[in-house]
């Protein structure tokens, strides 16, 4: 049973307060010299998004990396958000990392990109709004898992998009399998150098199938206000759903997880999912093996890398424009394909799929033509 270790309201508005003085806004920024800021692409849907970030913990399950300590994981929940008593803007807008992981994180990742220490905020501001209330009613959950090497904060912008539909979409952070996880709220900061223990990749994500089959079992615990909105009976996953057979299996068949996408987490055997709808959202160059036996749609996009499937596709191409001496080294990471085509289509056929499998609302999105770079092979019954 995990359980919920949340931050104290009085802590974070004092945390919320002193980043608001030192988040710049969206674009070049007046007063942080030399920095810039990109934007992930506005949500679409009808619903503000709320944010709230949660630390869970496993009780009595010692942790592959460090067992002497319990497995514990970092969540944010992106959902439906609205506030009957003052304006959503009165809510803080929620930071595309954390302050302690960013600055953990960033040395090394700027090195690689070819860019100056803090030429970059990598704490650019999202589109959600810290703990406002959730819109009453009853919404499919969305399980989003970072794969391995990468973070969270790498969906915020898929979340927020699906959030904006009328999803709950919970996006996980693995410590000791992700660059740095900063956790709440005590803020210490994990990163892959500080484990104990080895963890061979078969191992490591043999964890991580049961750290998905936890938050999946235990949704209702995340928080005690979102838990009346959260329609447990149609929960899907995303991002990385297994890599060998095994794994897509397990995760495939959890109780209640009814379909199941792919998003910018590399090559898989799709064999395992067997009658669980899926689609898979990868690179064209990517290799996928097997065959599932339900529904199935496989979208490729060229020009493109798995990482820049993800948001790091559209903040990433951002930064090349600002700083075009770092162009080679971001095309190398995210590929050259223009964010402006793929990442609206990416969430058209994220969001269609879910829509079918999880709301039973038809689609002609695998059916129609697909948009310029972007290969479809569709199901046999796409609606």
């Amino acid at each position: 049973m995990w359980r919920r270790r949340g931050i104290a309201a009085m802590a974070g508005l004092v945390l919320a307060g002193i980043t608001i003085l030192m988040l710049p806004s969206h674009g070049n920024t007046s007063g942080w010299k030399d920095t810039y800021s990109p934007a992930l692409p506005a949500p679409g849907g009808p619903y503000a998004v709320g944010v709230r970030r949660t630390r869970l913990v496993e009780n009595g399950r010692p942790d592959p990396w460090r067992p002497d300590t319990e497995r514990q994981l970092m969540v944010d929940v992106h959902y439906p958000a609205a506030s009957p008593s003052r304006p959503m803007e009165q809510y803080y807008v929620s930071a595309a990392m954390t302050e302690l992981g960013s600055l953990a994180w960033a040395p090394g990742e700027e090195e690689r990109l070819g860019l100056e220490p803090r030429e970059v905020n990598w704490q650019f501001r999202t589109h959600s709004h810290e703990w406002a209330p959730p819109v009453p009613g009853s919404y499919p959950v969305i399980v989003c898992s970072a794969p391995p090497g990468r973070l969270r904060s790498s969906y915020a912008g898929i979340a927020e998009e699906l959030a904006g539909h009328g999803f709950v979409v919970v996006t996980v952070d693995y410590p000791y399998d992700a660059p740095v996880v900063e956790l709440f709220p005590t803020r210490r900061v994990e990163s892959s150098a500080d484990a104990q223990v080895a963890v061979s990749r078969t191992a490591a994500d043999k964890a991580r199938t049961d750290d998905l089959a936890h938050v999946v079992a235990t949704l209702g615990d995340l928080d005690p206000e979102l838990t009346p909105i959260l329609d447990q009976q149609h929960v899907g996953l995303l991002g990385w759903v297994g890599t060998r057979t095994a794994d897509v299996a397990r995760l495939a068949h959890l109780p209640k997880v009814s379909a199941v996408a792919s998003l910018g987490a590399g090559p898989m055997d799709v064999t395992g999912a067997g009658d669980t709808p899926l689609l898979v959202v990868k690179a064209l160059t990517t290799a996928i093996e097997g065959r599932a036996t339900g529904w199935s749609a496989t979208v490729s996009l060229s020009e493109v890398t798995e990482r820049g499937l993800t948001d790091d596709g559209a903040t990433l191409t951002q930064v090349a424009r600002a700083y075009p001496r770092t162009n080679t080294q971001i095309r190398r990471a995210i590929g050259s394909a223009d964010p402006s085509t793929t990442q609206p289509a990416i969430r058209r056929y994220v969001a269609a799929f879910f829509d079918l499998h999880l709301r039973g609302i038809p689609t002609d999105a695998f059916s129609a033509p697909p948009p310029t770079g972007v290969s479809v092979d569709p199901p046999d019954n796409p609606s």
